[in-house]
C-alpha cells in the first residue's frame, strides 16, 4: 500500500524557523500532521491550521505512519 494524503499521518518534531515553515507547507498541502516541540507555544499557529499536538517525541512516533 502506498501512502497518500488520505491514509498518511506525518509526525513532525522541532518547530523552529525552518521546521515550522516546513510543517505549515505540509498542512497547506492537505497532509494530516502530528507535532511536538519543547515549547508548545511555538506550535500554536500550526495547531490552529489543523495539526494535532502530542506530548512527547515517542507519542509523535506512535501516531505517525
Amino acid at each position: 500500500m502506498s501512502l497518500s494524503k488520505d491514509n498518511a499521518v506525518i509526525g513532525f518534531i522541532g518547530l523552529g524557523v525552518m521546521g515550522k515553515s516546513m510543517a505549515a507547507n505540509l498542512l497547506r498541502a492537505g497532509y494530516p500532521l502530528v507535532v511536538y516541540n519543547r515549547t508548545k507555544a511555538k506550535a500554536d499557529e500550526l495547531l490552529q491550521m489543523g495539526a494535532e499536538w502530542r506530548d512527547s517525541v515517542a507519542d509523535v512516533a506512535a501516531s505517525a505512519n
